[in-house]
């Protein structure tokens, strides 16, 4: 903590910047109440809005202020800062110039600024927060603790794809200060009416792999790429699947969502090995995700239909696993 308040001054004006999940919105949070008389200002900022409604619920039952990025002007703030994330996780992030960088994925290279904290051993970067604030002797609201405590819950799947010591260490300590009927509010708002089509639509469209205990669906054209993840979580619950892949068109791109459950597999490793060099691709071995933008792919298929884009997806993750296995072991 002294070296990350070193690199801070009093007049400092800090824009934080998430991609908002209930790991990144908790820990930006946790890091405002942290910085809270360090600096000028604070602001937390998303970059791409979520709909998903678990999240939606979280940050409006909990009151987490949070500021499109898109709407500032990023030259007011003097500092800023990337938490549960890494620049080079999204394409509009890659020009910002970051000082503070505090994340639990893994690091695909070196980093180079004032003050990084990347600890892939952990299973949420919310652990890492609730460290920072146990160092510096700041109890948490009972609405903070309650964000940090549904951050590592939800990173971590309730501990059942992963977690270390010091994520339960967190979980423990921040259980003392939660709101849990907030918590099942939150838990339970995760799908509506709107979302239910697509439950049809993949169950209509999914393949069933035995070789690889694997569910591949590929949902056409979205207008939530959120869905990916509900849907691939969704899957994975199948007692036959070890791993749960969905994917759908968005926008200007391709947005494919990885589930593993994580015993001698790498979600992160077979993204990064079948997109990695015409996306932005990585995660963890339980999770990961790829974004491949349209324009990446004219020179690779002929045309963009639903079929050409299904079998291309399905090459390139068959392609990547076999090379590895499948298994992709790391060990």
């Amino acid at each position: 903590m002294e070296q990350l308040l070193s690199i801070l001054d009093v007049k400092d004006k800090l824009l934080i910047v998430i991609s908002p999940d209930p790991d990144a919105i908790s820990s930006a949070w946790a890091l405002k109440r942290l910085l809270t008389r360090k600096v000028h200002t604070i602001t937390i900022a998303f970059i791409r809005e979520t709909k998903r409604l678990d999240n939606l619920a979280m940050i409006k039952l909990l009151r987490i202020p949070l500021k499109p990025l898109s709407g500032l002007d990023i030259s007011f703030y003097t500092k800023l800062a990337i938490v549960d994330s890494q620049p080079h996780h999204f394409p509009e992030l890659e020009s910002l110039s970051f000082d503070i960088i505090i994340d639990h994925h893994p690091l695909k290279s070196k980093i180079e600024t004032s003050f990084v904290d990347i600890e892939p051993d952990c299973g949420a970067t919310a652990t890492l927060l609730t460290e920072y604030l146990r160092s510096m002797k700041i109890k948490p609201s009972t609405y903070l603790a309650t964000a940090l405590f549904y951050g590592i819950k939800t990173d971590t799947q309730n501990f059942a794809l992963r977690g270390t010591e010091r994520d339960i260490k967190a979980f423990r300590y921040l259980f003392n200060y939660i709101n849990q009927t907030l918590i099942r509010k939150i838990e339970t708002s995760e799908l509506s009416l709107d979302n239910i089509h697509y439950f049809k639509k993949a169950f209509n469209a999914m393949q069933v792999s035995w070789r690889y205990h694997r569910i591949f669906v590929f949902l056409g054209e979205i207008d939530n790429p959120d869905i990916c993840v509900i849907l691939a979580d969704f899957f994975l619950r199948i007692y036959e699947i070890s791993w749960s892949i969905v994917a759908g068109t968005y926008q200007d791109r391709i947005i494919v969502i990885f589930r593993s459950d994580g015993y001698r597999k790498n979600a992160g490793s077979l993204a990064e090995k079948a997109f990695g060099k015409i996306g932005q691709a990585g995660g963890h071995k339980e999770m990961a995700r790829a974004e491949i933008p349209f324009g990446n792919l004219e020179n690779m298929l002929a045309s963009f239909t639903v079929e050409n884009l299904r079998s291309f997806l399905l090459h390139q993750i068959t392609k990547a696993g076999s090379e590895n296995g499948f298994i992709l072991r790391t060990n």
